[in-house]
């Protein structure tokens, strides 16, 4: 098994993986994942939680008349 970390969101074995998720792929699978995401043979010390965008603050509609 080798580690992948998504350069975008990626579609692997059926599931989605969001930009700098860090997930398991097949040795068979790395060449083309080097193309989606950056592949490497030792997992990672740290993993990286990508930053949550705050929630969109919306104006509250005027009441009718």
């Amino acid at each position: 098994m080798m580690k992948a970390k998504a350069k975008h969101w990626v579609n692997y074995n059926g599931v989605w993986h969001r930009m700098g998720e860090v997930f398991d792929i097949e040795d068979k699978d790395a060449e083309e994942m080097k193309r989606y995401a950056e592949v490497s043979d030792a997992k990672p010390d740290v993993t990286e939680a990508p930053e949550e965008e705050p929630a969109r603050r919306v104006r509250k509609r005027r009441a009718e008349e």
